[in-house]
């Protein structure tokens, strides 16, 4: 079975004079990322690849989350930006899984990732899940990454 983890960054600061993708995390979301660490680990939250929009957020989201995480390989992939077409993420997901990688978390961006699982989620249970900041939503592939085959495994909110 193929788990993936969707994973929506922590609470970001305003505005960034550079622009979105250089906001960082704020003091909030950092410590309801930290109060999610441990629960994570204890439902299973562990992955073989890492995978993160090249937003700051995001990639410090991941980084917060290695603890619960284990050792796995990470990347960087605008695939998962803000304003990435959901179809481009799941041809990366289905190419790594091809290399391999069974157990895979995104860290991203909301409204992406709520697309994302919408496409990705078996028709009862898609749109269910809110993606607040941040979340965690694990779903379940019996026979590999395929559009609306995601069985949902567990949701975690702060």
């Amino acid at each position: 079975m193929v788990i993936l983890y969707l994973v929506r960054h922590g609470k970001a600061e305003g505005a960034h004079p550079q622009g979105d993708r250089h906001r960082a995390l704020s003091a909030e979301g950092r410590h309801r990322i930290a109060a999610m660490v441990e629960r994570a680990a204890e439902r299973g939250f562990g992955a073989d690849l890492a995978l993160s929009s090249p937003y700051l957020r995001a990639v410090q989201t991941r980084d917060l989350f290695a603890p619960a995480l284990g050792p796995s390989r990470w990347e960087i992939s605008p695939a998962f930006s803000p304003d990435a077409d959901p179809l481009d993420a799941l041809d990366e997901l289905q190419t790594w899984e091809s290399e391999g990688f069974e157990r895979m978390a995104v860290f991203t961006h909301n409204p992406f990732v709520t697309a994302l699982a919408g496409m990705l989620t078996i028709p009862s249970a898609a749109g269910e899940v809110v993606f607040h900041t941040p979340t965690i939503l694990a779903l379940g592939f019996d026979h590999g990454l395929q559009r609306r085959m995601g069985r949902p495994l567990w949701t975690l909110h702060p």
